[in-house]
This record gives structure tokens, sequence and C-alpha cells, in this order.
């Protein structure tokens, strides 16, 4: 009698876990970007769902370690840190200009939140990274949330080489759908916040390069000795938790709030994204 209640339980024990796996995204190492910066270690998931281009030229640039004593050269508080050569470098193959992946006409795994979002008819997430769709959902794009990595460009489109930012505020959705967007800070967010700042939002002076803003190196996971990595899973909008936290949000349902006349409000996913869990 005892097996058998214990074969139940562990029989119970796996449909629970394998219900919560459905509810995570768990990026590979190869999908992950450790930045070694004098502050400490930042780590960045990619996604290859709207710009796989931008993500292969990102890995490339980083196995040949073209980032290794670049700096974070434009560092503006409240809106992005951006960093590479700033262009300061040979053309090759792997820093030729790059065609633009602002958006992608279909995507696998986009779980709508809002509607109407303030800058897009939809939002919500792709596989766990923030993103917003039209009505018709004939279009996807990647937003500019705090923590989001995308590659810099000149005025042109199709002009994006090796330069990459990092978004640091709340948030700069303006440019969506006009930047090449591809992966999510998901440790280290607050090391790149010690980054020294250098100018305003429309001055094109770089920080002078220092120790404080100096890239020590660019490394992807699958590189790294076993010890060195580590391990991240991402939470899907479809969790049990984010379906309640969205719905408190809405409603204001929370003994705090004394005026709760506007509710249901709409919300914004860049400020409610969800979880990220080192495992």
């Amino acid at each position: 009698m005892f097996k058998f209640v214990f074969f139940i339980a562990l029989l119970g024990a796996t449909a629970v876990s394998a219900q919560n796996d459905l509810h995570w995204y768990t990026p590979k190492q190869s999908e992950l970007v450790y930045i070694h910066l004098p502050h400490g270690l930042v780590i960045v998931a990619l996604t290859d769902s709207i710009a796989p281009n931008h993500v292969a030229r990102f890995k490339q640039l980083a196995k040949s370690r073209f980032y290794d004593n670049q700096s974070f050269y434009r560092v503006i508080d409240g809106f992005v840190a951006q960093g590479g050569s700033n262009g300061d470098h040979e053309l090759t193959d792997i820093t030729s200009p790059l065609k633009a992946e602002f958006t992608r006409p279909s995507v696998e795994g986009f779980y709508e939140v809002e509607r109407p979002d303030m800058f897009a008819p939809a939002s919500g997430f792709i596989n766990g990274f923030p993103a917003a769709t039209t009505l018709q959902r004939d279009s996807y794009w990647l937003m500019h949330c705090p923590g989001m990595l995308a590659m810099a460009r000149d005025n042109k489109k199709d002009t994006a080489t090796t330069e990459f930012y990092v978004v640091l505020g709340q948030a700069p959705r303006h440019l969506d759908r006009n930047m090449s967007v591809f992966g999510r800070v998901v440790a280290g967010l607050d090391v790149l916040q010690k980054l020294p700042r250098s100018g305003y939002m429309n001055s094109n002076v770089p920080a002078s390069t220092n120790a404080d803003n100096q890239i020590i190196s660019i490394r992807m996971g699958d590189s790294l000795p076993a010890g060195a990595q580590r391990h991240f899973r991402i939470q899907l909008p479809s969790h049990p938790d984010y379906l309640e936290k969205i719905k408190l949000a809405k409603n204001l349902d929370n003994s705090f709030y004394v005026d709760r006349v506007l509710s249901p409000r709409p919300i914004d996913v860049c400020y409610y994204q969800t979880q990220i869990e080192e495992l």
C-alpha cells in the first residue's frame, strides 16, 4: 500500500513539474552573452524571433573577441548604454552593414497581454521577450523595455554593423519598429547602471575611455567552462503567478489602493515584465 501511495505521489510531482515547465523559457548557453565589466558581469539572453541575422552577427563578433577592450562610449541617463568600437574598426565580413530586421511577418510563441498598448495595437511577449503586434497579426516586433538589447545604426536603416545598446530607461518606445532588437538582460542590469554617464540625449560626444566604462570581454556561454556558466529561466506570461499579477494591476485589487474609480486600467508591459529566475 505504501509503495502504491508513493508511486502516485511521484506521478503527481512529475505532473506538477511538467506543468511548471510549460510556463518558463530556458535559454541555452549558446543564447547567453556574458559581458564582463569592471563593476561586474552582465548576462543577456538572445532571441532570434525577430532579428536572426543580428543575433548571428553578435555571436560572430563575440566569438572573434571583437568587443574585448572596447567601451560603453555613450551612456545616457534614463535612456541607453551604447557600446562597441564607436565605428573605429576595419570593414570585414563580420563588420559589414546588416539589412534591418525591425519587424517580422510571423512568429511562434506570441502571447497577448494588453490591447491597445500605448505605442502598439497589442503588446505581450514572445517566449518571455516583450513584444508587440498589429491587430491583423501580420507584423511583430520586440519592444524597447528596460534591459532590452539592440543594434545601433546610422540614419539609413541598413547601417547596423557592430555597435549595440542596452535600454536603461523606462522606456524609449519611440524606437520600436525602427531598430533591430534581439535580447533581454537576465542578470546585471544594476552593473550597467554603474557606468559613467556621457552627455545628453542628442549629444554625440563620447565618454572618455577609462577603467570604468571599459568592456573587458564579451563571451558566449557555450564557449565558457561549465563552472563559469550560469543558468536562467524566463517566466512566460501564461504563468498563473503572472496572470494574477496582471489582474491585480489592472483592477487595483489591493488594500493599499483607496481610489479605484479608473479601474480596470491599462497596463504597461515594459513595467510589468515577466520574471527571471537563476537556476
